[in-house]
Formats: structure tokens, C-alpha cells, sequence
């Protein structure tokens, strides 16, 4: 199955969405119908039952599982586990465990083994490198505090599945204390 995954533009907006591409897929003879289960809570999208729609908008950074059915009961249930990823646009360290460290959403090493995570001051000095399954990074550099400003990232995420394409994203977000 095919998932046309809308965070290859990576995270940037807020309308991160999820698309079956039922053209090129051979879902065979039928009429189907889709739904999304979000794994960190088990929400389902829609709440009850199956839309008609191959298209799930306006989601957070998450693993979901796409649930695929035909409306006639000809074949069973097809699944599948995606990555939704997302960048976040700035954090607060100040401890009170809320946005905390900056950490890429759902890029683990399950979906991604091979992954290079750099983070950049605004003079383009390396201040992190941030393991994929990691907590993130804390706003420090060397055990020291790094001011409220906006720092850059330098992302490499190689996907365990072979077939689909090396994510590289280069962004910014800030950091902000109060």
C-alpha cells in the first residue's frame, strides 16, 4: 500500500495529513473505506466506523495505523503502521516538563535506523547532535545554558524500508526561556 506521507515537506506546516493514493495502489475490485488509529492514545479517525475519504488532515506528529476495508466484506481488513513527523517550532526548557526539550515527533528508530540529527547556533557552530530515540535536546551546550534565540536543524532520516526515499530537512525554531 502506498501512503503518500505529507510530512515529506516535512512537519513544516500545521496541516499535517496522511493520504492513501488509491490510483496506483491494486486495492482490487470493491468499494472501501478508510480509518486511522492514533497508537500513543488509540484515538480512531473518524471516531466510530470508516470515512469514504483516503485523506486524514490536521494531525500531530504521531504513529498511526491505517486501517483499510472493503465495504462489501470481500477481503479482509488491511493495515499499516506509518510515522507521522513533525518539527517542532520552538521549545521552553524552563522545567516544567512541558516542551522541555526539542525532539523531532515520531522519527524513531524503527521507522528510521539510520538517522543524523545536528542542531546549529545562528554563526552555524554545531551545539547538538541529538540521538532519534533520544529525549531531544535540552538547550545546552557543553553543561551550559544557550540563550533564548533561534537555532537551525540539519536532519537526515533513512527510512528502514528500503523503498522509500532518504528524508533530508533543514529548518529553524527558537528557543525560548522565560
Amino acid at each position: 500500500m502506498t501512503i503518500v506521507d505529507e510530512s515529506n515537506s516535512l512537519g513544516s506546516t500545521n496541516n499535517l495529513s496522511i493520504s492513501i493514493d488509491v490510483i496506483n495502489n491494486d486495492l482490487g475490485p470493491g468499494d472501501y473505506q478508510f480509518a486511522i488509529i492514533n497508537k500513543d492514545d488509540n484515538t480512531r479517525i473518524p471516531f466510530t466506523g470508516y470515512q469514504d475519504e483516503p485523506l486524514f488532515e490536521n494531525l500531530e506528529g504521531d504513529i498511526y495505523q491505517i486501517i483499510v476495508n472493503n465495504k462489501n466484506g470481500c477481503s479482509p481488513n488491511t493495515t499499516l503502521l506509518v510515522s507521522v513527523i513533525q518539527f517542532p517550532k520552538f521549545f521552553t526548557p524552563n522545567g516544567d516538563n512541558n516542551n522541555d526539550t526539542w525532539v523531532v515527533k515520531d522519527a524513531n528508530q524503527t521507522f528510521y535506523p539510520n538517522a543524523s540529527i545536528n542542531i546549529f547556533n545562528r554563526f552555524g557552530n554545531l551545539v547538538a547532535q541529538v540521538p532519534i530515540d533520544g529525549n531531544g535536546w535540552n538547550g545546552t551546550y557543553s553543561g551550559k545554558l544557550l540563550p533564548s534565540d533561534d537555532y537551525w536543524y540539519n536532519i537526515t532520516l533513512v527510512p528502514a524500508d528500503t523503498t522509500k526515499p532518504t528524508i533530508n530537512k533543514k529548518g529553524n525554531f527558537s528557543l525560548l526561556r522565560k
